[in-house]
């Protein structure tokens, strides 16, 4: 009788410890997979303008992975890969891709300390396969500005931890992949400053991102003109003749952190549409660089500030006639521009980014051009934008890149254009 109630209270010992290690062993993985986002981010505030954002769903993250995936599959097969991944937040399209892939990433999370255990609980069952870096990644446009300021080189620094070689522009297959969700349209302006000032992260190869974007910020870099005249800006046109851009899939805005913040209706009404698309939903969208933009037919790594300041200076109105502009620069070259079908009422607003590419290629081929006053007005534009070298102080760099963040050669405020 003793011996039947030891073994009765060792079984119900064993079944309580069991029970206990179950259900927190179910806990830990539910919130692996579904975290509470108002108890993990009890810290986090709600910025009206946040600098990073997250899938905070693990169903809309394991689709979000299941189709990036497939994309990546078709083109490089099984071949093992390395993705960089911009704040993952709680890890829920990390975590899937690196259990269905054999894919390596590299996550750079801004808010290390909040998202700590969920990307330990990744690495301690991927090990290696995963590379950790706390720092905000969609904010390389800031750390190159400080770099300008002193000469610094945080930049590299930065990219040096995910172990990205500089590699050319122009080979078969782009040498970087990357995934983001992206709060505002300030990255994607970055994406042109680097590639047309050489700086930064476009010198380390062609890109491949996978970006998940507010129906706003994706009809104003993939708009088309005459369609869309009221999206398209200088910006659409210097980010298109550098970049292909797709939409891949829609997901409802509700599955990302931080919530959505509506400004007033009474202001851009002008773009009411959109802005009550942003409340709604996000937009899984792919940009790739155009491998063929660089070549010695086009444009060179030469002519790219040119070309910077011909869109940026002939396009500052839509409505801008092409001819009477271009010969502002050179007296009398509009009989080349007729030749090749351009009329005196073209405006610059109707044109693709081809077709000004090649009009901007034109005008450089003619033998005025390099005594023009263009080289110099553009020269001195330049020199207006490079910050002060004066400044040392880390601080008085920081506060100055926060009230410079208007900065016109670099556009990462939210204006039109």
């Amino acid at each position: 009788m003793i011996l039947k109630n030891n073994v009765w209270m060792l079984s119900r010992s064993f079944f309580k410890w069991t029970w206990r290690k179950r259900r927190y062993c179910s806990a830990t993985a539910n919130s692996l997979k579904e975290p509470n986002v108002n108890e993990t981010l009890s810290s986090f505030k709600k910025f009206k303008y946040p600098e990073s954002m997250f899938v905070s769903c693990n169903d809309v993250a394991k689709d979000i992975s299941d189709t990036i995936s497939i994309h990546l599959t078709k083109k490089y097969g099984n071949k093992q890969i390395e993705i960089i991944e911009a704040n993952p937040g709680p890890c829920l399209i990390t975590q899937n891709l690196l259990n269905k892939t054999n894919y390596n990433i590299c996550v750079y999370e801004s808010s290390y300390n909040v998202f700590k255990k969920f990307l330990m609980a990744v690495h301690s069952i991927h090990g290696d396969r995963i590379k950790i870096n706390p720092g905000n990644f969609l904010l390389l446009w800031k750390f190159g500005y400080q770099d300008r300021l002193d000469r610094g080189d945080r930049v590299s620094k930065f990219l040096s931890s995910a172990g990205i070689p500089q590699q050319p522009w122009n080979q078969e297959n782009p040498s970087l992949k990357i995934i983001a969700s992206l709060p505002n349209k300030k990255f994607l302006n970055y994406l042109i400053y680097s590639f047309i000032f050489q700086t930064g992260l476009m010198v380390y190869g062609r890109p491949e991102f996978y970006f998940l974007l507010s129906p706003s910020v994706f009809k104003r870099y993939s708009c088309e003109p005459i369609i869309d005249k009221m999206y398209y800006k200088t910006q659409t046109i210097l980010f298109q003749t550098i970049f292909d851009i797709e939409l891949i899939k829609t997901y409802p805005r509700k599955a990302f952190y931080p919530p959505h913040i509506s400004k007033s209706a009474s202001k851009n009404v002008r773009f009411k549409e959109l802005k009550e698309a942003d409340d709604k939903y996000m937009i899984l969208a792919k940009v790739v660089g155009r491998r063929d933009i660089l070549n010695n037919e086009g444009l060179t790594e030469d002519l790219l500030k040119p070309y910077w300041y011909f869109v940026k200076h002939h396009t500052l109105s839509r409505k801008n006639f092409v001819i009477p502009m271009l010969e502002q620069w050179i007296p009398g070259c509009g009989p080349h521009f007729i030749a090749q079908g351009y009329t005196i009422f073209t405006q610059f607003g109707d044109l693709t980014p081809p077709q000004i590419l090649r009009l901007f290629l034109k005008f450089i081929s003619l033998p005025e051009y390099n005594d023009s006053p263009f080289l110099n007005s553009m020269e001195s534009r330049i020199a207006k934008l490079l910050p002060s070298l004066q400044i040392t102080s880390e601080d008085s760099i920081i506060e100055q890149s926060e009230r410079n963040s208007s900065i016109d050669i670099e556009e990462f405020n939210n204006k039109d254009n």
